[in-house]
């Protein structure tokens, strides 16, 4: 694909995210993404075979956006900063793209078994690059010796959740530096006295 017919495929993700976040991948319409990004609605059908097919390749390439991002807050120089970005970030994005998250966190996103299976290895490589920082992390002497599969299951696991809460059920928008402190104080000092 040359750099012109990249752009223009970028172009209409682009304007995807905002119509699926706005009214949700049932409701959205070809026609709407198009208008979105100025395009005829002919054009995404040059890129895209159907709107599954866009959201798919859409969801993939956040990951893909997700996992590198990802790479640059491990360069957080200590748990603490690391684990109050990752917090901070992730529910950021989960309140800017609540109906996104929302069709994600679904039990049946519209997507096939193909696209399952890769979102479940991208899944699988956030676990296993937090595992990699968390063992770091220990060998500091940052955090006492947990299995990092362990503490990188919570932590996804506790993300996840407060994901789940906000894209389901929070209509009211968060703090998300105060939520992420509280979630990192959470994960660093536990919640006994």
């Amino acid at each position: 694909m040359n750099r012109g017919a990249e752009d223009k495929r970028q172009q209409i993700m682009a304007a995807a995210v905002g119509v699926f976040a706005e009214r949700g991948f049932y409701q959205a319409k070809i026609a709407d993404i198009a208008a979105a990004a100025g395009v005829g609605k002919g054009t995404v059908y040059e890129y895209f075979r159907s709107k599954k097919d866009l959201f798919q390749q859409l969801l993939l390439q956040l990951l893909k956006d997700h996992l590198d991002h990802l790479q640059e807050i491990t360069r957080e120089p200590t748990l603490a900063d690391f684990l109050q970005r990752f917090f901070r970030e992730n529910l950021a994005y989960f309140q800017e793209n609540r109906e996104i998250a929302r069709i994600l966190l679904s039990d049946y996103p519209p997507i096939d078994a193909a696209t399952h299976r890769l979102l479940l290895a991208a899944n699988e490589e956030l676990r296993r690059r937090l595992e990699i920082y968390l063992k770091g992390a220990a060998e500091r002497g940052e955090m006492r010796p947990v299995p990092p599969e362990l503490a990188a299951a919570f932590i996804t696991g506790f993300i996840l959740s407060l994901g789940h809460r906000l894209a389901f059920y929070g209509k009211e928008t968060l703090n998300v530096e105060a939520v992420a402190a509280e979630a990192a104080a959470v994960v660093l000092k536990g919640i006994g006295r």
